[in-house]
């Protein structure tokens, strides 16, 4: 772990931990889970560096094949924990799996910018905001919403926390690709196009819920 990412991980921690003293009930518990998904993200860039520093393997199949199984395990995990032992609301389970998705893209980019940031453009700081932060937005919420699902029922919830894992992972790496091709605007727009549809139909089922 990079001195560097620990003490943006405390400039960005700490303040934010502070107003879990003013917040209470739902906002307070969303706010815990946006800094559990910056501290998955310290954590999985730990994991990722003893795994790159202990193989010879090449970085792009780093980044295809076992950086997204790392990421998306670790930013699940606070969603399953809920999901079957809390088991809250539906609404609710989203909001944090969203949270925790926003939370790990928020560090992983200021990581980014930090480490690469005379190499960066304006153009790219932008398309890497929306893309890769809709990316790890759009893969929590799919695990999230799953797990709305699964979690009810005893005989879906191994299979279907293992399917909606890997549906994330797949997603995670087919972006990871995308972005490492010679059309990387492809992998920019990969969020873009499943995130805004995710919205309206998880928007229409509220609606429709609330009324009836």
């Amino acid at each position: 772990m990079g001195s560097l990412h620990l003490m943006l991980f405390i400039c960005l921690a700490v303040p934010l931990s502070m107003m879990l003293f003013v917040f209470s009930g739902r906002s307070r518990a969303l706010l815990g889970f946006l800094l559990t998904g910056i501290f998955m993200c310290l954590f999985a860039g730990e994991i990722n560096g003893l795994i790159r520093s202990g193989s010879e393997l090449p970085m792009r199949f780093l980044t295809v094949n076992i950086t997204p199984i790392v990421e998306e395990i670790l930013k699940a995990i606070p969603i399953v924990f809920i999901a079957f032992l809390i088991r809250p609301n539906r609404q609710f389970l989203l909001e944090c799996s969203i949270a925790v998705g926003v939370g790990f893209a928020t560090m992983e980019n200021t990581c980014l910018l930090f480490d690469s940031a005379s190499a960066l453009s304006a153009g790219m700081i932008i398309a890497r905001g929306f893309g890769a932060g809709m990316m790890h937005g759009v893969s929590t919420l799919a695990v999230g919403y799953s797990m709305t699902i699964v979690s009810s029922d005893r005989k879906l919830s191994y299979t279907g926390t293992v399917a909606a894992l890997s549906a994330a992972i797949i997603y995670h790496s087919i972006y990871n690709i995308m972005v490492q091709s010679a059309y990387p605007l492809l992998g920019i727009l990969l969020p873009l196009v499943t995130y805004i549809p995710i919205v309206i139909i998880m928007s229409k089922k509220w609606s429709s819920h609330k009324q009836g």
